[in-house]
């Protein structure tokens, strides 16, 4: 497959993948307070409209087709975000035996981020099985070893559960428990990139809304973004090359 090639296959597959980030924030927020018997149905039912909005959204305004719904704006820009996030990976990694799994970690963070945004929740619905995931890639040999990813792992844990003691409630156990996952994934020395991007991101945003009078020092915001952007830019910048 040539070098274009691949890049617009990778840009359709981004496609698909933000209309699954679409349904996950849609549905994975209320899952656990829904009856038993309702969840699968709510799991396996839902239009396909509603989730992947490109072909239509801007001709018809956001009215949903399928239901007549005005459905939010952030469907199309979580599809166009992630298309293009896969469309970079794969001119920046090529046909690499990485790129599926940065396509998996990139649909991860950007899922987390429009989460974070509109519930102020990172799920363990989501956390828990990443965790396991990652445990099982760092076993293959083009992914930080086990050593690297538990020690990543702890870092990450570790550093943000002591500033969350520190900032007595600034950051909340989901943030927590994502950088943790987040060293996972990077390993270490991967893991400091990671906090380091993702903490200065936070803390430039902080200063910014507080400047403006948008935010007042007793105010919290969505962190989860921050440190997905954190993330990306460790698998970028320190992964990538090792492949």
């Amino acid at each position: 497959m040539t070098t274009l090639a691949l890049i617009v296959f990778a840009i359709v597959c981004g496609w698909v993948a933000g209309g699954l980030a679409n349904w996950a924030a849609d549905v994975l927020p209320h899952w656990n307070r829904q009856p038993r018997s309702q969840r699968w149905h709510t799991l396996l039912v839902g239009p396909a409209h509603h989730y992947w909005t490109l072909p239509w959204y801007m001709r018809r305004r956001g009215v949903c087709p399928h239901c007549g719904e005005v459905l939010s704006r952030r469907r199309p820009i979580v599809e166009i975000v992630t298309g293009a996030l896969f469309g970079l990976m794969a001119a920046h990694w090529g046909a690499a035996a990485v790129l599926p799994l940065g396509w998996l970690y990139g649909l991860f963070f950007i899922t987390v981020t429009v989460i974070d945004l509109e519930q102020r929740r990172v799920l363990n619905a989501m956390l828990v099985p990443a965790a396991v995931f990652v445990a099982a890639i760092s076993l293959l040999p083009f992914h930080p070893n086990p050593a690297s990813m538990i020690l990543g792992g702890a870092m990450g844990f570790g550093l943000f559960l002591l500033l969350a003691i520190i900032g007595r409630g600034a950051l909340g156990m989901g943030d927590v428990k994502l950088a943790g996952i987040i060293g996972m994934m990077t390993g270490y020395p991967g893991v400091l990139t990671a906090l380091m991007v993702g903490a200065s991101l936070g803390a430039a945003v902080a200063l910014l809304l507080l400047a403006t009078r948008r935010a007042t020092r007793k105010s919290t915001i969505a962190y989860a973004p921050y440190l997905a952007m954190g993330g990306l830019v460790a698998i970028w910048l320190t992964l990538g090359p090792q492949f």
